[in-house]
């Protein structure tokens, strides 16, 4: 089961957000502290799978625990300022809630949590809960100049990981975008159906593959439908791809 730590230095908004929390069987508070020291100190004697996290508290910004948060710990953002909201995937964060929580709102953020940690989504969830689960639209920086781009699922053609970034293949002229988000965190938030991984470093779009063309023993060129742009990937990836097609066309 999912463990969640509350940090927030409002007790009264601490506890509302437990007792909310508490009809969601399939996670379990582990606690609630009021400061990041004290988060600090809670994790360091155990590691919660999601942090509810204030961003404006006393002290130092709830923003300043991100850093020393494990790196299997996720994020969601709980804030009285819609400021947060609207820049909380530039963070990293799974989602975001705005005070006073809302029930529903609270019953969305769940189920990406649980899409995010790779658990069940709860049953008898709702069109709306399920729409959640389904969204793929995702806003994220871009390697330089500090802008953001709006990303949408079904514009993906293909996904190059590059370290901790990315080059995102999308329809149309434009060129391949370099952001920063790992291969892992895609997978984790794209429709699995839709998307096949080719290793450690692909994940492209099948229903678009247009053309697989062999260039060498140790590199195969895919092309899409909807791009100019090609995509090379090497021996292992192309035995992925065999696997995962059925009479795509080649060259």
């Amino acid at each position: 089961m999912p463990t969640a730590l509350l940090v927030d230095d409002e007790p009264t908004a601490s506890a509302r957000l437990r007792d909310l929390l508490a009809a969601h069987r399939e996670i379990e508070v582990l606690g609630a502290v009021r400061s990041v020291e004290q988060a600090v100190a809670f994790i360091a004697e155990r590691v919660p799978d999601i942090v509810f996290l204030d961003v404006e508290m006393p002290g130092n910004s709830g923003l300043s625990l991100l850093e020393r948060l494990p790196a299997t710990t996720e994020v969601c953002f709980v804030t009285a300022y819609s400021q947060y909201a609207v820049s909380a995937f530039d963070f990293g964060a799974v989602d975001y809630l705005v005070k006073p929580v809302d029930p529903d709102r609270l019953e969305v953020a769940v189920t990406r949590i649980l899409t995010t940690l790779g658990r069940e989504t709860p049953p008898g969830a709702g069109s709306e809960r399920r729409a959640a689960a389904g969204a793929a639209t995702f806003v994220i920086p871009c390697h330089q100049g500090g802008a953001k781009a709006v990303i949408h699922s079904g514009e993906i053609l293909w996904i190059e990981g590059v370290g901790n970034y990315s080059r995102v293949c999308l329809v149309g002229d434009r060129r391949p975008l370099l952001v920063r988000r790992s291969l892992a965190q895609w997978e984790k938030g794209l429709p699995e159906k839709d998307f096949a991984r080719l290793g450690r470093s692909h994940l492209i779009r099948l229903e678009r593959l247009a053309l697989v063309t062999w260039q060498s023993r140790n590199e195969t060129v895919l092309s899409f439908h909807g791009s100019a742009e090609t995509l090379a990937i090497g021996r292992a990836a192309a035995a992925r791809l065999r696997e995962a097609t059925d009479g795509k066309p080649t060259a």
